[in-house]
């Protein structure tokens, strides 16, 4: 009796052992599970940019619907939405709904007083001189996202845009240059020798994509799904 007693109480033990253990274990899986996903979300989507800006340096122009719906149909699967079609062209087509914003950029490097671009407009006029300027920025997508992931770039403060996102006087408009963190930023990546490439001259310009998607649907229980972000420089 007495053994008997001592068998039923071990597998009472045996049985607490294995939920604490197979606690353990679901937490594991569950969040290898999330990591994994990500991980392949994180391809997609930095695939998917790197096509977008070696389309964009080629010509594209992302402010029509027809390059935003090309650009969708790029990003199948992480739900960007750009709307119902619209004429002509929209730099800000961010009033949807979505999982994914992407944010399309030329960038301009305005050398000093006495280069090409400051003595067109007058030295005295080159507001600009010695920084980097936005000449287009387009945002398709959904808006509420830049609060989770803004630019690294900033945003232009100007307000002399066209319809199709270029700056209109991008040298002497205050407004046109990069704010302090994404100035700061390109004058670290481009502007110093320091990392192997020759420094940026009057007039040449970059382009760049950025992508930021979130993963609302990866999210279970304590374990957040986030977002993912690509960026590119051609």
């Amino acid at each position: 009796m007495a053994t008997q007693r001592r068998k039923q109480r071990q597998r009472g033990q045996e049985l607490i052992e294995f939920s604490l253990v197979a606690l353990l274990l679901v937490s594991m899986l569950v969040g290898s599970f999330v990591t994994g996903m990500n991980l392949i979300r994180s391809i997609q989507a930095n695939q998917a940019c790197r096509d977008l800006t070696d389309m964009y340096i080629h010509g594209a122009d992302f402010s029509t619907y027809s390059l935003q719906q090309l650009a969708q149909r790029l990003t199948s699967g992480l739900n960007l939405q750009i709307g119902g079609a619209f004429a002509g062209n929209s730099a800000a087509n961010t009033g949807n709904g979505g999982n994914v914003l992407v944010t399309v950029t030329e960038i301009m490097y305005v050398g000093p007083t006495t280069a090409p671009n400051c003595v067109a407009v007058g030295a005295g006029s080159c507001t600009n001189h010695d920084s980097f300027v936005f000449m287009q920025r387009i945002q398709f997508g959904n808006a509420t996202l830049s609060a989770q992931k803004p630019s690294s770039l900033g945003n232009p403060s100007t307000t002399s845009v066209s319809s199709a996102g270029i700056m209109e006087s991008p040298v002497t408009d205050s407004g046109a240059d990069l704010p302090g963190p994404g100035q700061a930023n390109m004058q670290s990546l481009w502007q110093s020798a320091s990392n192997g490439t020759s420094p940026l001259q009057d007039g040449q310009v970059s382009y760049v994509v950025e992508l930021y998607a979130q993963s609302p649907d990866l999210t279970l229980g304590s374990f957040a799904g986030g977002g993912v972000y690509a960026r590119y420089f051609f």
